[in-house]
């Protein structure tokens, strides 16, 4: 009988703890933002650097969401895919985001709002358009 009742005291101890982590994970901070942090992403052909018309468009939308929002700076993220050398991939990365970094800032952005960082080569070998492209992320 003792052990019944020790395991169903910790049963009850485990059930309150679950539900007090339960609350404090739903209750959201006074200064946390309500809306996702926006972020623009732009898609390259592989072993390219080079923007098509989807690509400005979707830059041309970033720099009027800055604007429009008062954005306190833009990151620009990015990456190539595995498919190569990484050290050519890095360099691909860095061209990447220098070429959106460039168009930002013919787009009205201030080149000194946006921060650049080339993460180089992610993912596999596998050459999908998902490891070829530039996040812009807004910071308010």
């Amino acid at each position: 009988m003792t052990s019944r009742v020790s395991r169903f005291c910790g049963l009850i101890l485990v059930s309150v703890g679950l539900a007090y982590a339960i609350v404090a994970a739903a209750q959201t901070p006074a200064n946390a933002p309500t809306a996702e942090i926006p972020r623009f992403l732009v898609y390259f052909d592989e072993f390219s650097a080079n923007l098509s018309n989807e690509a400005k468009a979707t830059i041309a939308d970033a720099a009027k969401r800055a604007r429009d929002t008062s954005a306190k700076a833009l990151v620009v993220q990015a990456r190539a895919s595995a498919t190569g050398r990484p050290e050519t991939n890095k360099y691909l990365a860095q061209t990447r985001s220098s070429i959106v970094t460039d168009q930002l800032e013919e787009d009205g952005i201030a080149r000194t709002m946006i921060r650049q960082e080339p993460i180089g080569q992610t993912g596999s070998s596998d050459p999908s358009v998902y490891n070829r492209r530039v996040d812009i992320i807004i910071e308010r």
